[in-house]
């Protein structure tokens, strides 16, 4: 298995967006669909896991009163900085899942293109973490890349398939050819009985 640390040292050398994050249709429409699938308009507390340069991060900015962005990459997090800087309510920090992940708890979780670079114990590991860090009524959104990433044990199908064993309250699925997005909530009440439509 490839060293994750050297994996994104090269990723990063000469680029300070290296998927295209500003540039491709593709990545704004998979962002756009992120965003649309929350479960609620606004969060308290919100934790996006792999923020990259804080594209996404500042999409989401919005939808949430504090916001904290997790990379391991230093790069990475310096470029998610400079971008989220006039942003009061976000905080951008250094951080390697699962093992420096926040002791406190959130209402909304975003889990994006960065599992399929753990083992299989890392997985399980955050997934212990995921289930005892989202608060009641809390949604935890997570996106995969479908297709195969060499040098990986796992690929976004596989890490998928695996989150489906987390204690949560599964939610929905969207199965694009690309990639693959997943809703839990830790509520037992869908949007319409919530509102009081059924």
């Amino acid at each position: 298995m490839l060293n994750t640390q050297l994996y994104f040292d090269k990723i990063y050398a000469d680029k300070d967006d290296p998927w295209g994050y500003e540039q491709r249709w593709y990545e704004q429409r998979k962002r756009q669909i992120c965003l649309s699938v929350l479960l609620k308009p606004h969060y308290q507390q919100a934790l996006e896991i792999g923020c990259s340069n804080g594209v996404f991060s500042e999409a989401l900015a919005a939808r949430c009163d504090q916001l904290l962005c997790l990379d391991g990459h230093a790069k990475a997090v310096n470029l998610a900085q400079q971008r989220l800087a006039t942003y009061s309510h976000i905080e951008v920090q250094q951080a390697w899942v699962p093992t420096q992940l926040p002791k406190h708890s959130f209402d909304l979780i975003i889990v994006s293109e960065i599992l399929y670079y753990l083992d299989m114990a890392a997985l399980y590991e955050l997934m212990t973490w995921l289930n005892q860090h989202l608060t009641q009524g809390g949604t935890l959104l997570c996106c995969h890349w479908r297709h195969s990433i060499a040098g990986f044990e796992l690929d976004g199908n596989q890490v998928h398939q695996h989150l489906q064993q987390l204690n949560l309250k599964h939610y929905l699925t969207v199965k694009d050819p690309d990639f693959l997005i997943d809703v839990w909530s830790n509520a037992n009440i869908n949007l319409a009985e919530q509102e009081g439509l059924v």
